[in-house]
Protein backbone atom coordinates (compact mmCIF):
# COMPACT_ATOMS: atom_id res chain seq x y z
CA UNK A 1 0.00 0.00 0.00
CA UNK A 2 1.13 3.75 0.22
CA UNK A 3 1.54 6.11 3.07
CA UNK A 4 -1.30 9.08 2.49
CA UNK A 5 -3.38 11.72 4.57
CA UNK A 6 -6.41 12.79 3.73
CA UNK A 7 -8.46 15.71 4.40
CA UNK A 8 -12.87 15.02 3.69
CA UNK A 9 -15.14 17.82 2.94
CA UNK A 10 -18.81 17.05 1.83
CA UNK A 11 -19.35 18.40 -0.98
CA UNK A 12 -21.90 18.72 -4.61
CA UNK A 13 -19.83 20.95 -6.59
CA UNK A 14 -16.28 21.91 -7.48
CA UNK A 15 -15.77 26.02 -6.25
CA UNK A 16 -18.87 26.35 -4.29
CA UNK A 17 -17.03 27.74 -1.37
CA UNK A 18 -15.99 30.36 -3.52
CA UNK A 19 -19.18 31.24 -5.88
CA UNK A 20 -22.38 30.35 -3.14
CA UNK A 21 -24.29 29.69 -6.28
CA UNK A 22 -26.93 25.94 -6.12
CA UNK A 23 -25.93 25.02 -9.72
CA UNK A 24 -22.21 25.39 -9.30
CA UNK A 25 -20.52 22.17 -8.39
CA UNK A 26 -16.56 22.48 -7.49
CA UNK A 27 -14.19 20.32 -5.24
CA UNK A 28 -12.70 23.35 -2.97
CA UNK A 29 -9.48 23.45 -5.91
CA UNK A 30 -6.58 25.42 -5.78
CA UNK A 31 -7.67 28.92 -7.38
CA UNK A 32 -4.03 30.73 -7.61
CA UNK A 33 -4.61 30.36 -11.61
CA UNK A 34 -2.36 33.27 -12.26
CA UNK A 35 0.27 31.14 -13.77
CA UNK A 36 -2.18 29.85 -16.32
CA UNK A 37 -1.86 33.46 -17.71
CA UNK A 38 1.46 33.76 -17.32
CA UNK A 39 3.02 32.46 -20.65
CA UNK A 40 0.10 34.05 -22.65
CA UNK A 41 1.43 32.31 -25.89
CA UNK A 42 1.82 28.76 -24.80
CA UNK A 43 -2.17 29.49 -23.78
CA UNK A 44 -3.07 30.94 -27.18
CA UNK A 45 -1.38 27.92 -28.48
CA UNK A 46 -3.51 25.54 -26.29
CA UNK A 47 -6.91 26.97 -27.25
CA UNK A 48 -5.98 27.15 -31.05
CA UNK A 49 -4.85 23.41 -31.25
CA UNK A 50 -8.03 22.04 -29.10
CA UNK A 51 -9.93 24.96 -31.60
CA UNK A 52 -11.12 26.84 -28.29
CA UNK A 53 -12.22 30.03 -29.58
CA UNK A 54 -12.31 31.46 -25.48
CA UNK A 55 -10.83 35.04 -25.35
CA UNK A 56 -7.48 35.09 -23.61
CA UNK A 57 -8.02 38.64 -22.45
CA UNK A 58 -11.42 38.37 -21.29
CA UNK A 59 -10.54 35.83 -19.49
CA UNK A 60 -7.12 37.60 -17.61
CA UNK A 61 -9.68 40.48 -16.61
CA UNK A 62 -12.25 38.66 -14.94
CA UNK A 63 -9.16 35.84 -13.41
CA UNK A 64 -7.66 38.68 -11.84
CA UNK A 65 -10.82 41.20 -10.91
CA UNK A 66 -11.93 38.01 -9.07
CA UNK A 67 -8.59 37.18 -7.37
CA UNK A 68 -8.06 40.93 -6.00
CA UNK A 69 -11.89 40.39 -4.00
CA UNK A 70 -10.39 37.17 -3.06
CA UNK A 71 -7.11 38.49 -1.44
CA UNK A 72 -9.66 41.09 0.17
CA UNK A 73 -11.81 38.16 1.45
CA UNK A 74 -8.61 36.33 2.41
CA UNK A 75 -6.96 38.94 4.55
CA UNK A 76 -10.22 40.17 6.86
CA UNK A 77 -10.48 36.87 8.69
CA UNK A 78 -9.81 39.02 11.68
CA UNK A 79 -12.16 41.44 10.89
CA UNK A 80 -15.94 42.07 12.18
CA UNK A 81 -18.49 39.39 11.24
CA UNK A 82 -20.34 42.41 8.85
CA UNK A 83 -16.81 43.08 7.12
CA UNK A 84 -15.94 39.44 6.56
CA UNK A 85 -19.39 38.91 4.74
CA UNK A 86 -19.07 42.03 3.03
CA UNK A 87 -15.77 41.06 1.42
CA UNK A 88 -17.10 37.73 0.83
CA UNK A 89 -20.14 38.85 -1.19
CA UNK A 90 -17.99 41.54 -3.18
CA UNK A 91 -15.97 38.15 -4.21
CA UNK A 92 -18.80 36.04 -5.24
CA UNK A 93 -20.05 38.97 -7.30
CA UNK A 94 -17.04 38.72 -9.61
CA UNK A 95 -17.49 34.79 -9.27
CA UNK A 96 -17.56 34.35 -13.29
CA UNK A 97 -13.82 35.55 -13.21
CA UNK A 98 -12.60 31.98 -11.46
CA UNK A 99 -15.39 29.98 -13.19
CA UNK A 100 -14.05 31.09 -16.66
CA UNK A 101 -10.61 30.08 -15.66
CA UNK A 102 -11.61 26.84 -13.95
CA UNK A 103 -12.92 26.04 -17.70
CA UNK A 104 -10.14 26.07 -18.94
CA UNK A 105 -8.11 23.20 -20.40
CA UNK A 106 -5.02 21.45 -19.90
CA UNK A 107 -2.14 22.92 -21.51
CA UNK A 108 -1.29 21.35 -24.64
CA UNK A 109 2.05 19.39 -24.74
CA UNK A 110 2.32 17.16 -27.99
CA UNK A 111 -0.20 16.79 -30.35
CA UNK A 112 -0.30 14.36 -33.37
CA UNK A 113 -0.68 14.75 -37.10
CA UNK A 114 -2.71 11.93 -37.94
CA UNK A 115 -7.15 11.76 -38.09
CA UNK A 116 -8.66 8.65 -37.33
CA UNK A 117 -9.68 6.30 -39.80
CA UNK A 118 -12.96 6.35 -40.27
CA UNK A 119 -14.17 3.88 -43.21
CA UNK A 120 -13.21 0.45 -43.89
CA UNK A 121 -14.93 -2.50 -45.84
CA UNK A 122 -14.76 -5.93 -44.59
CA UNK A 123 -15.48 -8.98 -46.33
CA UNK A 124 -18.93 -9.05 -45.21
CA UNK A 125 -20.05 -5.78 -44.26
CA UNK A 126 -19.07 -1.83 -44.28
CA UNK A 127 -17.76 -0.92 -41.28
CA UNK A 128 -19.98 2.54 -41.27
CA UNK A 129 -17.74 5.01 -38.46
CA UNK A 130 -15.73 2.04 -37.60
CA UNK A 131 -18.75 0.13 -36.19
CA UNK A 132 -19.11 -3.43 -36.97
CA UNK A 133 -22.02 -5.63 -36.82
CA UNK A 134 -20.60 -8.58 -37.41
CA UNK A 135 -19.82 -9.58 -34.10
CA UNK A 136 -23.32 -8.92 -32.82
CA UNK A 137 -24.96 -10.69 -35.31
CA UNK A 138 -22.80 -13.77 -35.31
CA UNK A 139 -23.45 -13.81 -31.30
CA UNK A 140 -26.24 -13.78 -31.59
CA UNK A 141 -27.40 -16.25 -34.07
CA UNK A 142 -24.77 -18.49 -31.90
CA UNK A 143 -27.00 -17.81 -28.83
CA UNK A 144 -23.75 -16.54 -26.84
CA UNK A 145 -25.60 -12.72 -26.75
CA UNK A 146 -28.43 -10.75 -26.52
CA UNK A 147 -29.49 -7.03 -25.78
CA UNK A 148 -31.88 -4.33 -25.01
CA UNK A 149 -31.89 -1.77 -27.49
CA UNK A 150 -34.23 0.44 -25.59
CA UNK A 151 -31.30 0.74 -22.55
CA UNK A 152 -28.46 -0.07 -25.14
CA UNK A 153 -27.06 -2.67 -23.18
CA UNK A 154 -25.60 -6.24 -24.23
CA UNK A 155 -25.81 -9.49 -22.18
CA UNK A 156 -23.34 -12.49 -23.21
CA UNK A 157 -23.53 -15.76 -21.81
CA UNK A 158 -20.89 -18.84 -22.90
CA UNK A 159 -17.55 -18.78 -24.33
CA UNK A 160 -17.06 -14.72 -24.98
CA UNK A 161 -17.81 -14.38 -21.05
CA UNK A 162 -14.32 -16.73 -20.61
CA UNK A 163 -12.87 -14.55 -23.29
CA UNK A 164 -14.10 -11.42 -21.69
CA UNK A 165 -12.50 -12.83 -18.02
CA UNK A 166 -9.26 -14.24 -20.04
CA UNK A 167 -8.85 -10.47 -21.25
CA UNK A 168 -9.49 -9.13 -17.98
CA UNK A 169 -6.55 -11.64 -16.08
CA UNK A 170 -4.10 -10.79 -18.88
CA UNK A 171 -4.32 -6.70 -18.42
CA UNK A 172 -4.22 -7.24 -14.52
CA UNK A 173 -1.04 -9.31 -15.07
CA UNK A 174 0.64 -6.84 -17.10
CA UNK A 175 0.17 -3.99 -14.03
CA UNK A 176 1.00 -6.43 -11.40
CA UNK A 177 3.35 -3.78 -9.76
CA UNK A 178 -0.57 -1.44 -9.40
CA UNK A 179 -2.68 -1.58 -6.12
CA UNK A 180 -6.21 -3.54 -7.19
CA UNK A 181 -8.63 -1.67 -5.94
CA UNK A 182 -12.74 -1.37 -5.81
CA UNK A 183 -13.23 1.81 -6.45
CA UNK A 184 -16.99 3.38 -6.07
CA UNK A 185 -19.35 3.27 -9.49
CA UNK A 186 -20.88 6.93 -8.22
CA UNK A 187 -19.12 10.09 -8.05
CA UNK A 188 -20.31 13.96 -7.21
CA UNK A 189 -20.39 16.35 -9.85
CA UNK A 190 -17.69 17.86 -7.87
CA UNK A 191 -15.24 15.39 -9.07
CA UNK A 192 -16.93 15.36 -12.59
CA UNK A 193 -15.87 18.99 -12.56
CA UNK A 194 -12.62 18.89 -11.06
CA UNK A 195 -11.93 16.29 -14.70
CA UNK A 196 -13.54 18.88 -16.53
CA UNK A 197 -16.29 16.88 -18.66
CA UNK A 198 -19.76 17.78 -19.36
CA UNK A 199 -21.71 16.26 -16.61
CA UNK A 200 -24.84 15.65 -19.42
CA UNK A 201 -22.52 12.68 -20.77
CA UNK A 202 -23.21 10.58 -17.51
CA UNK A 203 -26.04 8.97 -15.95
CA UNK A 204 -27.55 10.90 -12.80
CA UNK A 205 -28.65 9.31 -9.75
CA UNK A 206 -31.09 10.36 -6.85
CA UNK A 207 -33.04 9.17 -4.20
CA UNK A 208 -35.65 11.48 -5.24
CA UNK A 209 -35.44 13.98 -2.55
CA UNK A 210 -34.65 17.78 -3.65
CA UNK A 211 -31.91 17.62 -1.43
CA UNK A 212 -30.18 14.73 -2.86
CA UNK A 213 -26.68 15.72 -3.78
CA UNK A 214 -25.85 16.03 -7.72
CA UNK A 215 -24.50 11.97 -8.62
CA UNK A 216 -24.01 10.35 -11.42
CA UNK A 217 -23.03 6.96 -11.91
CA UNK A 218 -19.81 6.33 -13.52
CA UNK A 219 -18.53 2.80 -12.96
CA UNK A 220 -14.78 1.88 -13.31
CA UNK A 221 -13.40 5.55 -14.93
CA UNK A 222 -10.74 7.80 -14.35
CA UNK A 223 -13.81 9.58 -12.26
CA UNK A 224 -13.62 6.58 -9.86
CA UNK A 225 -10.11 6.60 -9.31
CA UNK A 226 -9.74 10.16 -8.85
CA UNK A 227 -12.08 10.57 -6.57
CA UNK A 228 -10.28 8.15 -3.91
CA UNK A 229 -7.52 10.75 -3.61
CA UNK A 230 -9.31 13.86 -2.99
CA UNK A 231 -7.39 16.46 -0.92
CA UNK A 232 -4.87 13.70 -0.33
CA UNK A 233 -1.16 14.36 1.09
CA UNK A 234 1.79 11.84 -0.32
CA UNK A 235 4.55 11.23 1.92
CA UNK A 236 7.26 11.35 -0.87
CA UNK A 237 10.21 9.86 1.17
CA UNK A 238 7.81 6.54 2.34
CA UNK A 239 6.18 5.76 -1.08
CA UNK A 240 7.49 4.10 -3.88
CA UNK A 241 7.03 6.27 -6.73
CA UNK A 242 5.34 6.29 -9.50
CA UNK A 243 2.48 4.98 -7.31
CA UNK A 244 0.29 3.25 -9.65
CA UNK A 245 -3.76 1.87 -8.96
CA UNK A 246 -5.80 -0.50 -11.35
CA UNK A 247 -9.29 -2.10 -11.59
CA UNK A 248 -11.24 -3.78 -14.16
CA UNK A 249 -15.38 -3.90 -14.41
CA UNK A 250 -18.58 -2.42 -16.14
CA UNK A 251 -18.29 1.46 -16.98
CA UNK A 252 -21.24 3.50 -17.85
CA UNK A 253 -22.43 6.09 -20.56
CA UNK A 254 -25.42 8.25 -20.60
CA UNK A 255 -25.61 7.75 -24.58
CA UNK A 256 -26.07 5.44 -26.81
CA UNK A 257 -26.35 5.64 -30.78
CA UNK A 258 -29.88 4.79 -31.35
CA UNK A 259 -29.69 5.08 -35.41
CA UNK A 260 -27.79 1.80 -34.92
CA UNK A 261 -30.20 -1.36 -35.74
CA UNK A 262 -28.61 -2.77 -32.56
CA UNK A 263 -26.46 -2.56 -29.55
CA UNK A 264 -23.27 -4.25 -29.08
CA UNK A 265 -19.86 -4.98 -27.76
CA UNK A 266 -18.34 -1.73 -29.46
CA UNK A 267 -20.52 0.96 -28.86
CA UNK A 268 -23.48 -0.47 -25.66
CA UNK A 269 -23.52 2.26 -22.70
CA UNK A 270 -22.26 -0.68 -20.47
CA UNK A 271 -19.29 -1.83 -21.32
CA UNK A 272 -15.84 -3.93 -19.20
CA UNK A 273 -13.24 -1.55 -18.63
CA UNK A 274 -9.43 -1.86 -17.35
CA UNK A 275 -8.14 1.59 -15.67
CA UNK A 276 -4.90 2.00 -14.61
CA UNK A 277 -4.11 5.59 -12.65
CA UNK A 278 -0.55 6.34 -12.07
CA UNK A 279 0.99 9.70 -9.70
CA UNK A 280 4.10 10.48 -10.25
CA UNK A 281 6.41 13.07 -8.31
CA UNK A 282 7.84 14.84 -11.75
CA UNK A 283 7.53 14.69 -15.33
CA UNK A 284 10.56 11.81 -15.85
CA UNK A 285 8.09 9.17 -14.12
CA UNK A 286 4.87 10.51 -15.57
CA UNK A 287 6.51 10.17 -19.46
CA UNK A 288 8.42 7.03 -18.52
CA UNK A 289 4.77 5.46 -16.91
CA UNK A 290 2.62 6.48 -20.35
CA UNK A 291 5.44 5.27 -23.07
CA UNK A 292 5.77 1.46 -20.86
CA UNK A 293 1.79 1.63 -21.15
CA UNK A 294 1.89 2.11 -24.73
CA UNK A 295 4.66 -0.90 -25.51
CA UNK A 296 2.92 -3.11 -23.06
CA UNK A 297 -1.04 -2.93 -24.26
CA UNK A 298 0.13 -2.35 -27.68
CA UNK A 299 2.08 -5.81 -27.53
CA UNK A 300 -0.21 -7.20 -26.24
CA UNK A 301 -2.90 -6.29 -28.34
CA UNK A 302 -0.63 -6.76 -31.33
CA UNK A 303 1.58 -9.56 -30.86
CA UNK A 304 -0.36 -11.76 -28.11
CA UNK A 305 -4.00 -11.10 -29.60
CA UNK A 306 -3.69 -10.35 -33.67
CA UNK A 307 -5.34 -7.34 -34.26
CA UNK A 308 -4.76 -4.59 -36.84
CA UNK A 309 -3.49 -2.25 -34.73
CA UNK A 310 -2.14 1.32 -35.29
CA UNK A 311 -0.80 3.35 -32.57
CA UNK A 312 -1.01 7.43 -32.82
CA UNK A 313 -0.81 10.60 -30.75
CA UNK A 314 -4.32 12.68 -31.06
CA UNK A 315 -5.24 16.05 -32.98
CA UNK A 316 -5.59 18.47 -30.40
CA UNK A 317 -9.67 18.59 -31.37
CA UNK A 318 -9.44 15.18 -29.98
CA UNK A 319 -7.64 15.67 -27.01
CA UNK A 320 -10.26 16.12 -23.67
CA UNK A 321 -10.11 18.94 -21.81
CA UNK A 322 -7.71 16.76 -18.54
CA UNK A 323 -5.00 15.78 -21.03
CA UNK A 324 -2.07 17.03 -22.60
CA UNK A 325 -1.64 14.04 -24.51
CA UNK A 326 -2.75 11.27 -25.40
CA UNK A 327 -2.04 8.26 -27.74
CA UNK A 328 -4.62 5.74 -28.84
CA UNK A 329 -4.62 2.48 -29.80
CA UNK A 330 -6.62 1.82 -32.95
CA UNK A 331 -7.78 -1.23 -34.88
CA UNK A 332 -9.01 0.03 -38.51
CA UNK A 333 -9.95 3.49 -36.61
CA UNK A 334 -12.15 1.80 -33.31
CA UNK A 335 -10.50 3.03 -30.13
CA UNK A 336 -9.20 0.02 -27.58
CA UNK A 337 -6.79 1.65 -25.70
CA UNK A 338 -6.25 5.30 -24.95
CA UNK A 339 -3.03 6.47 -22.60
CA UNK A 340 -3.74 9.91 -21.07
CA UNK A 341 -0.89 12.41 -19.68
CA UNK A 342 -2.39 14.86 -17.30
CA UNK A 343 0.22 16.66 -15.84
CA UNK A 344 -0.66 18.21 -12.31
CA UNK A 345 -4.08 19.29 -14.22
CA UNK A 346 -6.27 17.06 -12.20
CA UNK A 347 -4.32 17.39 -8.71
CA UNK A 348 -4.47 20.95 -8.85
CA UNK A 349 -8.01 20.77 -8.76
CA UNK A 350 -8.47 17.84 -6.42
CA UNK A 351 -5.55 19.18 -4.38
CA UNK A 352 -3.89 16.21 -4.51
CA UNK A 353 -0.24 16.96 -3.22
CA UNK A 354 2.97 15.45 -1.51
CA UNK A 355 4.26 16.30 2.09
CA UNK A 356 6.34 19.07 0.42
CA UNK A 357 3.51 20.76 -1.21
CA UNK A 358 3.67 20.00 -4.63
CA UNK A 359 0.95 18.70 -7.00
CA UNK A 360 1.07 15.60 -8.62
CA UNK A 361 1.47 14.14 -11.75
CA UNK A 362 -1.12 11.49 -13.21
CA UNK A 363 -1.29 9.43 -15.82
CA UNK A 364 -4.74 7.79 -16.66
CA UNK A 365 -4.57 4.03 -19.24
CA UNK A 366 -7.66 2.95 -20.44
CA UNK A 367 -8.28 -0.25 -22.37
CA UNK A 368 -12.24 -1.70 -23.90
CA UNK A 369 -12.67 -5.10 -22.82
CA UNK A 370 -15.60 -5.77 -24.69
CA UNK A 371 -14.25 -3.55 -28.09
CA UNK A 372 -11.11 -5.60 -27.85
CA UNK A 373 -13.68 -8.61 -26.97
CA UNK A 374 -15.41 -7.63 -29.98
CA UNK A 375 -12.67 -6.86 -32.85
CA UNK A 376 -11.66 -10.48 -31.69
CA UNK A 377 -14.90 -12.10 -32.55
CA UNK A 378 -15.29 -10.30 -35.74
CA UNK A 379 -11.77 -11.67 -36.89
CA UNK A 380 -13.22 -15.07 -36.67
CA UNK A 381 -16.50 -14.26 -38.71
CA UNK A 382 -13.88 -13.47 -41.31
CA UNK A 383 -12.07 -16.78 -41.22
CA UNK A 384 -8.93 -15.41 -39.18
CA UNK A 385 -7.28 -17.37 -36.56
CA UNK A 386 -7.97 -17.40 -33.24
CA UNK A 387 -4.69 -16.71 -30.97
CA UNK A 388 -3.48 -19.45 -29.39
CA UNK A 389 -4.02 -18.11 -25.70
CA UNK A 390 -7.64 -18.08 -26.16
CA UNK A 391 -8.66 -21.14 -28.44
CA UNK A 392 -9.34 -23.29 -25.65
CA UNK A 393 -12.13 -20.85 -24.60
CA UNK A 394 -13.76 -20.77 -28.21
CA UNK A 395 -15.87 -23.98 -28.76
CA UNK A 396 -14.75 -26.61 -31.42
CA UNK A 397 -17.74 -25.74 -34.10
CA UNK A 398 -16.85 -21.98 -33.57
CA UNK A 399 -13.52 -22.60 -35.19
CA UNK A 400 -14.84 -24.47 -37.93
Amino acid sequence: MFCTRSAFRRMSHLASRFVGRGDVHVVDPAVDLRYVFEDTERLRRTLEERRNSASITELKEKYFAWWEKYQVWKGASGLPKEALSAAKRAMREEQDGLLGALALPNFVHEVGKTERQMLKKSRRSVRIQTMSLEHQQYLVQKGHMRFDNGTGVVFLQGYPVLLQNSLKVQLLEMFSGAVLVSPSCFARAAVLEAVNVPLEGFLRFTDGSDSFPATFLVGHSIFSHVSLFIRSQFSEGKNQWPITIQSTGVAYHAKFAMQRRAADLAYARQRTKHCVLSLALDDEQMDGFATESVAKIGALLDEGLLLDLKIRRVLGKELRNYESQAVVIEDNGMQLARISRISDYISRRLNVVTDSGAFLRMVYVETDVDRVLGRLVDGLVEGKDIPKSLRDFVRAEDLA
